[in-house]
């Protein structure tokens, strides 16, 4: 199992922060490649630019410490497993940190070594995406 570990920091409030990375449907506005989101109880479906899809079952969430943690079942790369947690967190008076961990299972070592490079670059891209939203609203 690879681990992916990734943080930034977000010149706006840990509450404002929450308010577009708790909106679970709102993904396709920070994560690169989503064009659409959908929820279905505590699954969220999210539609890729490219066709796929990639289906989550969310396991945790909560409101008040600003956290959700999620499963992927289905994911265009076929991974054997993915999760993660994605939570907010105050730094300071007036910013938030985001931190984002996740970890996956690919099928086969050589699967490791042609997607793992994207995946850690994809994930530091929406968080990325997600600071420059919330600092633009």
């Amino acid at each position: 199992m690879s681990t992916i570990d990734n943080e930034i920091l977000i010149d706006r409030p840990p509450e404002q922060t929450w308010l577009i990375l708790g909106n679970l449907a709102d993904v396709p506005r920070w994560v690169p490649g989503v064009t659409s989101a959908r929820l279905n109880g505590m699954q969220r479906i999210c539609t890729l630019a490219e066709g796929g899809a990639i289906q989550e079952q969310i396991t945790d969430l909560s409101e008040e410490r600003r956290y959700y943690s999620y499963q992927q079942t289905v994911h265009p790369l076929g991974l054997k497993q993915s999760e993660g947690t994605l939570a907010v967190e105050p730094d300071g008076k007036e910013s938030s940190r985001v931190r984002w961990h996740a970890q996956v299972e690919f099928r086969d070592a050589g699967q490791e070594a042609q997607f793992l490079p994207m995946l850690e670059q994809g994930y530091a891209a929406a968080l990325q995406q997600l600071k420059e939203t919330v600092e633009r609203s």
